[in-house]
């Protein structure tokens, strides 16, 4: 038997699905549905992975084998590696592209 932590897995799940964050992040970044995952379900996950364990988002892969990741939102811990990760962090703007206020 493997033990997993829940914790606040289902409620961050819940919340982001009636949100539809993977649904807008994937709209307005399109891109990710060549890969297992989406953009918008990986930031789902990296949200989940900030509430639940608010440390840096490296080594993501470890933290979703540790806890229920796969049972709630269906992405294996594998597909969450520094590569995948980067790579929905390429969709956004550099700091030296945003504009001052």
């Amino acid at each position: 038997m493997v033990e997993k932590r829940l914790g606040a897995l289902p409620v961050v799940s819940e919340f982001t699905r009636r949100l539809d964050l993977a649904g807008i992040v994937d709209e307005v970044c399109p891109g990710g549905a060549s890969a297992h995952v989406t953009h918008g379900q990986v930031i789902e996950v990296l949200v989940a992975k900030r509430l639940t364990a608010p440390a840096s988002l490296v080594r993501v892969g470890d933290w979703a084998r540790s806890w229920a990741v796969e049972e709630v939102f269906g992405i294996e811990a594998d597909l969450l590696n520094d590569d995948r990760l980067a790579s929905s962090g390429s969709m956004w703007p550099s700091t030296t592209d945003a504009s001052p206020l």
